[in-house]
């Protein structure tokens, strides 16, 4: 399976000196993400897609973005100065949990995965009934305690992500390897970002993801 991620130039070169690439958990945006991460987490050993010993999150990448394997490049709104590389590698499949990149925008928000538009918009009136609002699920699955959210029976519906419905795909594995990598594209044009299929559009705007995933339901 050809993949493709975008990676820190200070991650490409512990990759070239290590030989191997693992996640760096001093990276990753505790408590807002741990919650999501868990469940992908659970859902690889699950699918016996084990880490190395001491490994307790994965690394990302793109497995499709429509006609392309990851995002194209987009103008630069933000002014960031970027230090980015782009990796296009291959992985074995089952090395690799693929999940729909829409579908997973449910997740972020704190809300149920749908399979149909009539099970989103009965959980839109369950939430009216329970008086919960979408900011409070949003506050929940940031790490904030909630004992009115029915935790359980969204989180059961996570597993949707895995029904690849939409054309973007993104993916989770424990480790790159020197070895498995096919090219590297360093990203030096500062007018443009890299990498990212949420950043800010030329008329301010960012994709909702939840709203187009609707339109691959029922």
């Amino acid at each position: 399976m050809k993949l493709v991620t975008f990676q820190s130039g200070e991650a490409f070169e512990i990759l070239k000196k290590a030989g191997v690439l693992r996640v760096d958990e001093s990276k990753i945006d505790f408590p807002r993400y741990e919650r999501p991460y868990n469940f992908i987490v659970k859902s690889m050993l699950s699918r016996c897609i084990k880490p190395a010993a001491g490994q307790g999150y994965p690394l990302w990448a793109w497995a499709k973005c429509g006609a392309h394997i990851g995002p194209k490049k987009i103008p630069n709104k933000t002014h960031k100065v970027q230090n980015k590389v782009k990796i296009t590698f291959e992985k074995k499949d089952s090395d690799v949990l693929i999940s729909d990149y829409m579908a997973y925008s449910f997740i972020l928000s704190g809300q149920i995965v749908p399979k149909t538009r009539a099970e989103y918009e009965h959980f839109e009136q369950e939430l009216i009934r329970l008086g919960i609002s979408k900011d409070a699920l949003k506050a929940w699955v940031r790490g904030q305690d909630n004992s009115k959210i029915p935790a359980p029976k969204i989180e059961a519906t996570w597993k949707n992500i895995f029904d690849l419905k939409s054309n973007v795909y993104q993916c989770c594995f424990w480790e790159l390897k020197l070895d498995e990598i096919i090219r590297v594209d360093k990203l030096e044009d500062r007018d443009y970002l890299y990498g990212s299929m949420n950043a800010v559009r030329a008329d301010g705007t960012r994709p909702d993801w939840k709203q187009k995933y609707m339109r691959f339901l029922r």
